[in-house]
């Protein structure tokens, strides 16, 4: 059964989050930062690896493009204060967070 953890991200000092295995990452869109699955749907690609051409996000594995909006709009909830962003992504029971700064192309 999974739950729900707050995390505390530090924008743009901490741009990732881990917990367990999964990863998520942000990325900025119109002002907002977004907290996003980095796990590509088509085939588990590294998302936050990838590129945005033109409103699409690049998979660099395989190169399906997603739309950033829709990324945008399925993005864990979160909500933005300053600098500080508060997220509450899904985790299994007894799963810690540790924001960190590691490289995020998606931009």
């Amino acid at each position: 059964m999974t739950g729900r953890i707050r995390v505390e991200l530090e924008w743009p000092r901490h741009n990732s989050v881990h917990i367990g295995d999964q990863t998520y990452f942000c990325l900025e869109r119109e002002g907002r930062v977004h907290l996003i699955d980095s796990i590509c749907p088509h085939r588990g690609g590294p998302l936050h690896l990838g590129t945005v051409e033109s409103g699409r996000l690049r998979c660099p594995w395989h190169g399906n493009t997603f739309r950033v909006d829709r990324l945008c709009a399925r993005s864990v909830p979160s909500i933005q204060r300053g600098d500080q962003i508060i997220a509450y992504p899904s985790v299994e029971p007894g799963s810690s967070a540790s924001p960190s700064h590691r490289i995020v192309l998606a931009k």
